[in-house]
């Protein structure tokens, strides 16, 4: 699924921003591993075109944006609900917790 995403790119040798705001969508999928969802992006889309697609700058902007994407809790929350997948348990700490598939 496809998510619009907002991203400034910082410079951390610099301590500086380099690019603001950069908005794109992200294309994420959701797969089950051992269990739990893990949350992949498949691509980085600016203008309807895929960064990852583009030239080594293009890839290395998309790389970053993809790192912030896969960082974004609440991103990765909604792509894991949007898929399907549930928690089923008394909380974080229920060793019989585990995450389901409903479609």
């Amino acid at each position: 699924m496809r998510y619009s995403f907002c991203h400034t790119i910082h410079d951390e040798a610099l301590g500086i921003d380099v690019i603001y705001d950069i908005e794109c969508e992200i294309e994420l999928s959701v797969v089950p591993d051992a269990g739990a969802p893990q949350v992949s992006v498949d691509g980085v889309y600016v203008d309807g075109k895929n960064l990852f697609a583009g030239s080594a700058i293009s890839k290395a902007i998309a790389a970053e944006i993809a790192n912030a994407a896969v960082d974004d809790d609440d991103l990765t929350a909604r792509a894991i609900e949007d898929e399907g997948f549930v928690y089923r348990g008394l909380g974080a700490n229920d060793p019989d917790g585990r995450y389901v598939h409903v479609s």
